[in-house]
């Protein structure tokens, strides 16, 4: 498996879900350490980039006229971008936190990345 991969269905279609340094720094870019994982719009700019490598057709917009449900998505990329940072173990149980925030997880990552 390649870290930061992910099967995902959206409209009852599977995708490969795949997150590389480019298009993690892609979002970073547009959003910062903390991209908003409860607005449709960004659920869709950030899955397209992971989606773009092997299905360059699912495009924000595609994403949002095909309207698949919103928070299993999100936790779809959540969990994806997790991998591509951590790899398959996730996050190092150190790092996880009683209430994680899941709008800052990226936050945290990047915080984390910079320490070392």
């Amino acid at each position: 498996m390649i870290t930061g991969t992910k099967r995902i269905n959206i409209g009852g279609k599977p995708y490969c879900l795949r997150y590389t340094w480019t298009a993690l720094a892609e979002v970073a870019e547009k959003y910062g350490d903390s991209p908003n994982m409860f607005d449709p719009e960004t659920v869709a700019y950030v899955a397209s980039c992971g989606l773009r490598g092997k299905h360059p057709e699912m495009t924000p917009e595609k994403i949002m006229e095909l309207s698949p449900p919103l928070i299993p998505l999100a936790n779809d990329v959540q969990q994806a971008l997790t991998w591509a940072y951590f790899g398959d173990e996730g996050i190092p149980k150190g790092e996880v936190k009683k209430k994680l925030n899941p709008t800052g997880l990226l936050r945290r990552i990047v915080r984390r990345l910079s320490r070392d």
